[in-house]
């Protein structure tokens, strides 16, 4: 059975206790990222150079709404990234790692199996329109 649209993903939840606020914006928007964040992580201040770029407000997530449906996966890896980032990691090894540890965690589950297809498909169009100058 699926959950109610309506209920908080686990994700969601955790976002809320480090404070932090989902938003979800236009995919043309937020396109070449899919998500990005500018936060306050127990006293050190994460950002991203997308959301430098996109001007999001201290403590807000941004996820494409293409993504909606994906929240759990998105959101996790999300705050796991900046907690890496926290840590000490650059932001390039964050998010590898992020994705390492994913694809241990989830590997058989279909659902992210999926988003990582349409994620996938996604960001190879995006770059086609961007390489055609379309975007």
């Amino acid at each position: 059975m699926k959950k109610e649209l309506t209920r908080k993903s686990d994700a969601r939840l955790l976002a809320e206790r480090f404070g932090y606020v989902v938003k979800y914006v236009s995919h043309g928007v937020i396109a070449d990222y899919n998500a990005t964040y500018n936060v306050d992580h127990k006293g050190q201040h994460i950002i991203t150079n997308a959301a430098k770029e996109l001007g999001i407000p201290l403590n807000e997530i941004w996820v494409s709404e293409k993504w909606r449906r994906y929240e759990q996966f998105i959101l996790l890896h999300e705050i796991r990234e900046i907690q890496l980032r926290a840590e000490g990691l650059k932001p390039e090894e964050a998010h590898d790692k992020t994705c390492q540890e994913e694809a241990i965690k989830w590997k058989s589950d279909p659902e992210w199996q999926r988003m990582v297809k349409e994620i996938s498909e996604q960001d190879r169009r995006t770059a086609e329109m961007k390489r055609k100058g379309l975007s």
